[in-house]
């Protein structure tokens, strides 16, 4: 596992939930990895840890406590851990206004992986998305819908957007 998060499970938290929340973010990072496509050739360990090293530094500011692995060896394809985070914290860029510079579906290898441990960097680095983090979250946005059935009734849908990103905020 290249990303440990140290603080572990919310104290208090019983042992059963934080072993099923694991599962969750494992099958999530997964999915997310999957994403991503395989590279052409395996990401060099240099610019694998480099991106690792980023991603802990942001996720400082976002409040969480990572631990990034050493790599000494390439990597052949993108671990979960490491996609789920990058997922995470591209949706918490898009939302402050700097996206990243690459899609995460987009990545090719070492060049793609650069340009994204930059923006990571920078974002690490920016006071300013520190306090967007800090910010109250804004209210969800409930959309309500009217449906006429064929027989004359209205039926009302509340719909509510879901943002992901809200998820992270520092509290």
């Amino acid at each position: 596992m290249p990303l440990v998060i140290a603080t572990g499970a919310p104290q208090g938290m019983p042992a059963d939930l934080a072993a099923i929340a694991e599962e969750q973010d494992a099958l999530i990072g997964e999915e997310m990895a999957d994403l991503v496509p395989r590279p052409d050739r395996p990401y060099s360990a240099k610019v694998y840890s480099a991106l690792t090293d980023a991603i802990a530094k942001a996720a400082k500011v976002m409040g969480l406590d990572l631990t990034p692995e050493r790599y000494t060896e390439d990597v052949a394809q993108m671990d979960g851990d490491v996609a789920r985070f990058l997922a995470m914290m591209a949706a918490a860029a898009s939302d402050y206004g700097k996206p990243f510079p690459v899609e995460l579906e987009d990545i090719k290898g070492d060049a793609e992986l650069t340009a994204i441990t930059a923006a990571l960097t920078q974002l690490a680095g920016d006071k300013a998305f520190a306090e967007f983090l800090d910010a109250p979250a804004e209210p969800e946005e409930v959309i309500e819908e009217e449906t006429v059935m064929p027989d004359g009734e209205v039926e009302e849908e509340e719909v509510e957007e879901f943002d992901f990103s809200k998820r992270m905020r520092r509290r």
